[in-house]
């Protein structure tokens, strides 16, 4: 009898369970088919019909078209995690030769600044929301550099604060929090301070001008909590590398035993 019960029990809880599964998939379904229907919206990249959610702002095609959104593999720069086409990663001293006066350890990004990881960093300055694949990618990311960018806690680059009220958020914050999720870290969202606005006058700067535009431009709030931490200090794209050097000093010179750097993605023109 008792016997019994167990196998009723269990036919039952597979049912739901299979009930769930299919409902899930129903809802996926419905929404993506009422996105498409009640809010039609074009690929950013190319200018196709978007028909998953998951998306975002860029078609299936456009982010798995390597062509058209270059996500990063190795060989890289040990360093600033710039690709090396033509290299070997078992190097040695795999470096491109351009990122030594840069202040972090090591930075590394999901890909190149272009196609749909472009369009997404483009759409999340006005729109505090990551779509599900660039989570992935960003998780995934996470676990591929994981032991080369090991830190202690998560801290993004701020805005000025009268930027932030202007914009209404830290884009830099959303990105860093799916990293932290990611890596099981805690984020430090305002460990870091932006001390003057910069970002309005930078546009076709190169790295030099770039470099003293950003210098001083940071502080730390709570020294004490920087002292001999490694850090992760996160963004939504790498240009120059020159704002992210410049926070990463700031906290260097604070006491952090470290600093490391995850972008979404990065500017790939050899020029630091």
């Amino acid at each position: 009898m008792r016997k019994s019960c167990d196998q009723s029990q269990h036919s039952k809880d597979r049912q739901s369970n299979l009930f769930i599964t299919i409902s899930m998939r129903l809802l996926t379904h419905l929404r993506d088919g009422l996105t498409t229907l009640v809010y039609p919206a074009t690929c950013q990249v190319c200018g196709a019909m978007i028909d998953r959610y998951d998306d975002g702002v860029a078609c299936a095609a456009c982010w798995t078209d390597a062509h058209i959104t270059p996500l990063f593999a190795e060989p890289l720069c040990r360093k600033c995690g710039l690709p090396l086409p033509g290299r070997v990663s078992s190097e040695p001293a795999l470096h491109c030769g351009l990122c030594g006066a840069l202040s972090f350890t090591t930075a590394r990004a999901c890909g190149a600044y272009a196609g749909a990881l472009e369009a997404s960093i483009r759409f999340l300055k006005s729109h505090p929301h990551l779509c599900r694949r660039l989570r992935r990618l960003i998780a995934r990311a996470v676990a591929e550099q994981g032991a080369r960018l090991a830190a202690d806690v998560v801290v993004p680059v701020p805005l000025h604060k009268r930027r932030q009220r202007e914009r209404g958020f830290n884009q830099a914050e959303i990105v860093a929090r799916v990293v932290a999720r990611a890596g099981r870290l805690p984020v430090a969202a305002h460990l870091l301070t932006r001390a003057k606005p910069t970002e309005r006058h930078r546009a076709g700067l190169d790295g030099k001008d770039r470099a003293r535009s950003v210098a001083g431009a940071f502080q730390v709030a709570h020294p004490g909590f920087v002292t001999n931490t490694s850090i992760l200090l996160v963004d939504d794209v790498f240009t120059t590398g020159s704002t992210l050097s410049a926070a990463a000093q700031t906290l260097l010179d604070a006491g952090a035993q470290r600093v490391h750097v995850l972008t979404i993605a990065r500017v790939t023109a050899r020029a630091v």
